[in-house]
């Protein structure tokens, strides 16, 4: 039997702690996963405001942190916890907190209603250089770090050419997983200094991008291999399309590039067990699913009709996810035989657009501005549909947690949207959604008119619950995947095979 690992996961945000979306999820799930396999796991993550303030269980790490930085030496505090769920068996997974208030103490995690934080760069610059001092003071050497996207992506560039870094950090692996390539960590080209790293790496096959620091151009070069969250993202972003200007380097390092689909912790998202909806149900027994629905229309003041279908949609309003081509189509899509309930912020002019078609056509459509994740799981398991229009999606988990619930996902064939839904075909009573091509309007309200169409055909419709209800998108079968991986980054790290030099 091959050794277990012991790998660090290196993440801004980790779930329950600290989170704005997906990324969170995944560092919250993948490591239990790992840690069920027997493998040594443990996390590390900044001490935002909203980790104080949580209420979870911390306990302080006797020695303070001397975190050296070229702009001068900085201290922190380290807190101790451990994922929920784990905490008392031999696969508990300890999460450690950098405290640095200076950088971290702060009500949001990487901005504010004015934008991104100013001296972003610094704080993760910081952060990841504290974690290289965390391990050495802890004594722990992991085989590999897997870290996660800009926030963490300069750690490989650390470990293979900070100077005077101690060999058994620099000995170890290194995997770089992207989970959004939008948001790369640029920054001007003074913030480089402030790295410490050597000054021949600011140029265009190094850290240098238009004249800028990239944050994440560093992990993709430096990292040992690659990830990202599924097979159609890790082709998608080697094209100019969806590579935001890193796809020639992407395409560089292709070989070591793999994508893995995210998976969905059922512990959290299952209709069977969940606490949040009004009446559990299950592929066996779907009757509650009838309740679910009923509830969800009347916390959304809708009429309290069960025979139209309804939609539901949780997400971000922004252009990336389709915001456009639903305002494209809404006014035809609510001419429709159907409702459609809507939860989520963004950009506020899609806000407002929201709001002005909630008073204009208060029987067809709800909406919540904000997030509520009691709402999120309600909306799950009242809707009959899921509208996901994403113009590009790395991997998507409402699409998967919408197939547990027998809630039929409507998407874009992109990223993992594409890789998890599969078109069904009434004639043969196989697929689990229904998937359009164009990122158009047009091509939307095609797609949920064959779900309506659908819908009125209970036979089918009971069928294609059925199909959904029965993929299983689980984290262990994704975690079997970055184990494999990770044994294939350790064997290029001792062959001297990894990164780019």
């Amino acid at each position: 039997m091959a050794e277990p690992l012991r790998i660090l996961c290196v993440a801004p945000e980790v779930a329950p702690f600290a989170r704005t979306g997906g990324l969170g999820e995944v560092t919250g799930a993948l490591p239990k996963a790992l840690a069920m396999l027997g493998h040594d796991v443990r996390i590390v993550m900044p001490l935002y405001q909203t980790v104080r303030d949580g209420g979870f269980s911390l306990t302080l790490l006797p020695a303070p942190l001397q975190v050296p930085l070229a702009f001068g030496n900085r201290t922190a505090r380290v807190w101790q916890s451990h994922l929920p769920g784990l905490e008392t068996s031999a696969t508990a997974v300890p999460v450690y907190c950098i405290e640095q208030d200076e950088y971290f103490a702060r009500p949001q995690l990487y901005g504010d209603e004015n934008g991104d934080y100013a001296d972003n760069a610094v704080r993760f610059i910081f952060f990841c250089r504290a974690v290289l001092e965390l391990v050495r003071q802890l004594g722990w050497f992991p085989h590999l770090f897997h870290c996660h996207d800009w926030q963490t992506a300069l750690v490989p560039a650390y470990l293979r050419f900070l100077p005077g870094l101690d060999a058994r950090l620099s000995a170890a692996a290194t995997v770089y997983t992207i989970h959004n390539l939008a948001y790369q960590g640029v920054f001007p080209f003074w913030t480089f200094p402030l790295t410490g790293l050597p000054a021949a790496l600011f140029q265009p096959d190094g850290v240098e991008f238009f004249g800028s620091v990239n944050c994440m151009k560093a992990g993709v070069l430096y990292a040992d291999c690659l990830t990202t969250v599924s097979p159609s993202y890790a082709e998608e972003i080697c094209t100019p399309e969806f590579g935001f200007g890193l796809d020639g380097v992407l395409r560089r390092r292709r070989a070591e590039l793999v994508g893995i689909l995210n998976g969905v912790d059922y512990t959290v998202w299952n209709p069977e067990h969940d606490p949040f909806i009004a009446a559990p149900y299950s592929a066996a027994d779907v009757s509650g699913k009838a309740l679910c629905k009923a509830a969800l229309l009347q916390t959304f003041g809708l009429p309290a009709d069960l025979t139209t279908p309804l939609i539901g949609m949780v997400s971000r309003l922004v252009d990336q996810k389709g915001f456009d081509l639903l305002a494209a189509a809404l006014d035809r899509l609510l001419a429709m035989n159907l409702r459609l309930v809507i939860l989520g912020s963004g950009y506020a002019p899609y806000e407002e657009f929201l709001a002005a078609l909630q008073q204009a056509y208060p029987q067809k459509i709800g909406v919540r501005l904000g997030f509520d994740n009691r709402l999120a799981h309600q909306i799950e398991a009242g809707s009959d549909c899921f509208l996901m229009p994403s113009r590009y999606e790395p991997c998507g988990l409402n699409q998967m947690y919408s197939l547990r619930y027998g809630t039929i996902p409507i998407v874009r064939a992109t990223g993992g949207l594409r890789d998890t839904v599969v078109p069904f075909n009434p004639a043969t009573g196989e697929g689990t959604g229904f998937v359009f091509q164009q990122a158009s309007g047009d091509a939307l309200l095609a797609a949920v008119s064959q779900a309506v169409e659908v819908f009125a055909d209970r036979a089918s419709w009971h069928r294609l619950m059925q199909n959904a209800m029965a993929q299983d998108f689980s984290w262990e079968r994704s975690a079997l995947h970055y184990v494999a991986l990770y044994r294939q980054a350790v064997a290029r790290k001792q062959r001297g095979e990894g990164g780019v030099l």
